[in-house]
């Protein structure tokens, strides 16, 4: 599932929900009065699918009850959309939040394998079954942050850091990915001169002003590579139009 990062004020809005998103409740919450009765509770970890809006409210529906969403607490839930995962036996899995499901438990950004797959189910690694459909936070295992590799160890890193990520870039996000590897580490990057510079910076935590100086310092070294691009296309072009 993809969440959907709305403004408290967004989620406060009913015309905001539309038919097939997921709210998930990461509190409980009081249940809405709806028609003069006062519903149940929502309980942390449920999730209940919109079905419709109605006057004004938003009814969600949960194995064939449905409720009003009370959209006065909205510091109490999280609204997802469904996205579709492809599959293949041996693919990595990387889970995006603490899951549970049919009585297991999943770790936020632990990495699972593929090992079978049906029509009713999927087989991980270590034995896990996840029913085929289930609403999980899930994604491809491929690549990972290097906030989320903390505590992983493997044979190979390959770690790509674009100029436009450096003001994310300090000594200790530097380390956490380069001590990944047991056997090589290989790094990617548009400019190693700026690289070296963004390694070596402290990782305390900065003010918003040096944030901003580092978003600028971006601009200008994105500017400066750009020009330098754009140098042998134009001497290319002098050369067509001597001959």
């Amino acid at each position: 599932m993809q969440r959907l990062n709305l403004t408290d004020s967004q989620q406060r809005d009913a015309l905001t929900y539309e038919p097939g998103q997921i709210v998930e409740f990461h509190r409980m919450a009081k249940g809405a009065v709806r028609r003069g009765v006062q519903e149940k509770r929502f309980k942390s970890g449920e999730q209940w699918e919109v079905l419709r809006r109605e006057e004004g409210a938003v009814i969600v529906g949960k194995d064939d009850v449905e409720k009003q969403l009370p959209l006065d607490q909205t510091r109490k839930f999280s609204v997802f959309e469904r996205e579709k995962i492809t599959l293949a036996i041996g693919d990595r899995i990387r889970f995006t939040k603490n899951v549970k499901h049919r009585g297991q438990k999943f770790l936020n950004n632990e990495l699972r394998t593929v090992v079978s797959i049906d029509e009713a189910k999927i087989i991980l690694d270590k034995g896990e079954i996840i029913r085929a459909g289930a609403n999980l936070h899930l994604d491809q295992g491929i690549a990972v942050t290097s906030h989320a590799s903390q505590a992983k160890t493997v044979d190979q890193v390959i770690a790509s850091v674009p100029v436009r990520a450096f003001s994310q870039a300090n000594e200790a996000q530097f380390y956490v990915s380069t001590s990944r590897a047991r056997w090589a580490m290989h790094v990617y990057t548009d400019s190693k001169v700026a690289l070296r510079d963004a390694v070596t910076r402290p990782s305390k935590r900065l003010s918003s002003w040096e944030l901003l100086d580092l978003v600028e310092q971006d601009r200008t070294l994105k500017a400066q590579l750009a020009r330098q691009r754009a140098k042998p296309k134009k001497q290319q072009q002098e050369i067509a139009y001597e001959r």
